[in-house]
């Protein structure tokens, strides 16, 4: 039986303050966890004119066969990538990306994810995973919300 799409379909997307704040707490932690020094604030960086971020959106194929190399951790308001494979990073999945929505290629399954925390989001993928392999479909589809760093072109 398919899902049908929930009512956080017309959640308006996460906004670029919001995605900030998320990922610089994902990096505090990664550094902690690392043993090593957390970068320089995002916000800082950014209110003094050192950087500028937007938010890109992207896709990306995950592949039933690295499932378990993709980490996951839950923000304020949004579920961030905390780990990946190298594969999963050759298939266009990066740490600190945010799944906005699973899909499954020659199926209905177009499940969104935004708003959603990370018990909600685990259960789409999951979702998205048994369709894939009932379908004999090899991978996911992820649309997935990137921070993006701007910067000028060097002269």
């Amino acid at each position: 039986m398919q899902r049908q799409p929930t009512a956080r379909d017309d959640v308006p997307p996460v906004d670029k303050a919001t995605f900030v704040a998320a990922v610089e707490i994902l990096d505090r932690e990664l550094a902690k966890a690392g043993g090593v020094d957390p970068p320089k604030s995002l916000s800082e960086a950014e209110g003094s004119g050192e950087a500028a971020f937007a938010i890109g959106k992207t896709t990306a194929k995950l592949p039933l066969s690295e499932v378990e190399g993709l980490g996951l951790v839950e923000a304020t308001y949004l579920v961030l990538v905390s780990g990946v494979t190298t594969p999963l990073v050759e298939s266009g999945v990066q740490v600190k990306d945010t799944i906005v929505s699973v899909s499954v290629e020659g199926t209905e399954l177009h499940e969104s994810t935004r708003a959603l925390d990370l018990a909600a989001t685990a259960e789409r993928l999951t979702a998205a995973i048994k369709t894939a392999e009932e379908n004999g479909v090899a991978e996911i589809g992820l649309e997935l919300n990137r921070l993006v760093e701007l910067r000028y072109a060097e002269k």
